[in-house]
């Protein structure tokens, strides 16, 4: 081979080795891949298998109170206009008068009674203020003291009272979430709408792409690619350059050989790992999770998540005291009508009579505590309808869904708050990413806010750049294996050529200059 021609079979080399520098460049591979492996470091503790199914079997917990407070929380729940029509019924099928059929169940199921009575809870929470002024008053204090002195002689009671007012006001409008939508776009602005979009659109991303995630993260993650490329595509070019200077003044046919060997092996190297990395499954899984996770990841979405999960927050901060007996309140409600009473020096009965009187939904709601009593008050309740009726349990049951569904739905639901309350179904294997058992419901709620939803508002702008940035990722792969394809090609191609060469064309050896005659 002449020594241009091998000049130019070597720049070719050089060529190919500055456009994988300038592709690296060019595509900004560095900040892309960078950051398409935070991505992938600060949610691998969110696709762990275990917390995706503890992220489900929290979301479905949070559904059942949901459906348990829905219809009692505001003036427009469907239970609001429902006990009274059910207390009328029972009062014609029995021929009670209406308070006589209030003060029979009272009698039987005082829990469920006092719940029943309280509905719509936006009703308590319109009372509190005076509440609060009316104890001030006889225990002469003022409200601010009334409230510290709650806070601290009473803190589950506080922590009820104090969170009620926002779990009524913004149940169907949930502050923050004036922008919030589905992926769909529908709009999401009431609790029950933020669990079915929690439940629809944000859990299925990390159920359906948990496996795509792992693989994507698995050997050796992505962002090695960029500085791997940029060293390969350098080694090339100085390769090049500096084979295509010595064969300026000729090489031997042995060394070119070699070098043409070495383009080969570098080729070759490109191509074994595109598939030994599973470079085309990985990446085209990858773009899978970009696609679908992108909705999740846009930034009014994240504030609305925020926003969804601060009012979860308030609802559970609510609920978590009255639930069962572990959470205070329960013992608490008695202990504040005897302090009442000492200091008022009225008996304990008087007591509840004025509060009664003065602020009935909320001293009900006091009196319905601990919700898991209403839980164990119910089947009871069925029966004692059933007999009274002369229907089964199960055809009153069915009557109350035909007729009184709200109540039906709050009634079939509640038993599923109260007795998972304190160890959800399927958070067996649950932890924070610190490592710290996730079991009650609280603990789920401080696992979303603290973990779960941080990640996307911290990943979003790296989630962002990998996601917008040209070209998209399946277009990687092949790249690659066609540029070590070339190279191998090109480089087989000058071997059988530098091979082929005649002996003689190898560059001469040095001789002496002949002597010249006189």
């Amino acid at each position: 081979m002449k020594a241009s021609k091998a000049v130019l079979s070597w720049l070719v080399v050089v060529l190919v080795g500055v456009i994988v520098v300038v592709v690296v460049l060019g595509l900004s591979l560095f900040p892309r891949l960078n950051a398409a492996q935070r991505v992938l470091d600060h949610g691998k503790p969110v696709f762990n298998k275990q917390r995706v199914l503890g992220d489900r079997a929290g979301i479905t917990m949070i559904s059942h109170a949901a459906d348990t407070l829905d219809p009692i929380v505001t003036a427009q729940g469907t239970a609001v206009a429902e006990v009274p029509q059910l207390v009328a019924f029972l009062s014609r099928q029995t021929g009670l008068s209406q308070p006589a059929v209030l003060a029979l169940l009272s009698k039987n199921f005082p829990h469920t009674t006092a719940l029943l009575k309280a509905v719509p809870l936006s009703a308590a929470t319109q009372e509190l203020p005076g509440l609060v002024t009316f104890l001030g008053s006889v225990l002469h204090l003022t409200p601010a003291q009334v409230l510290a002195a709650l806070k601290t002689s009473f803190p589950a009671l506080y922590q009820s009272i104090t969170n009620l007012p926002y779990v009524t006001n913004g149940w169907n409008n949930v502050p923050g979430t004036a922008h919030l939508t589905t992926f769909s776009g529908a709009a999401v602005h009431t609790v029950p709408q933020v669990r079915d979009y929690f439940s629809g659109d944000v859990i299925p991303v990390l159920e359906d792409q948990q496996a795509h995630f792992t693989a994507l993260d698995s050997k050796g993650g992505v962002s090695f690619l960029a500085p791997l490329l940029l060293v390969v595509g350098i080694i090339v070019i100085i390769f090049g350059a500096a084979m295509a200077f010595l064969s300026r003044k000729g090489v031997g046919r042995g060394l070119a050989a070699a070098a043409w060997s070495v383009v080969i092996v570098v080729g070759a190297v490109v191509v074994v790992l595109v598939l030994a990395l599973s470079l085309f499954p990985r990446l085209d899984n990858g773009q899978n999770l970009l696609n679908q996770a992108k909705p999740a990841f846009n930034p009014t979405r994240v504030a609305g998540d925020q926003a969804s999960v601060a009012m979860v927050s308030h609802v559970v901060d609510f609920a978590a005291p009255v639930v069962t007996p572990q959470g205070g309140a329960a013992s608490e409600v008695p202990a504040l009508v005897a302090f009442v009473s000492k200091k008022t020096g009225l008996t304990q009965p008087a007591v509840l009579a004025a509060l009664t009187k003065s602020f009935p939904h909320a001293t009900a709601l006091l009196e319905a505590i601990p919700l898991s009593a209403v839980t164990s008050e119910l089947p009871g309740l069925v029966n004692f309808v059933a007999k009274t009726l002369s229907l089964t349990p199960a055809e009153v049951l069915t009557t109350i869904k035909g007729s009184w569904p709200g109540l039906y739905q709050s009634i079939t639901n509640l038993p599923f708050v109260t007795n998972g309350w304190y160890n959800v179904p399927g958070t067996a294997h649950l932890t924070m990413f610190n490592g710290t058992a996730v079991r009650t419901m609280p603990q789920v709620q401080t696992y979303l806010a603290s973990d779960v939803v941080p990640y996307l508002a911290t990943e979003k702008g790296d989630f962002k750049t990998v996601d917008t940035t040209w070209p998209p990722l399946p277009v990687f792969p092949p790249l690659l294996l066609i540029v070590g394809i070339v190279v191998i090609v090109y480089g087989a191609l000058m071997l059988l050529i530098s091979r082929r060469r005649p002996a003689d064309a190898s560059p001469p050896a040095h001789r002496s200059p002949a002597p010249t005659r006189t």
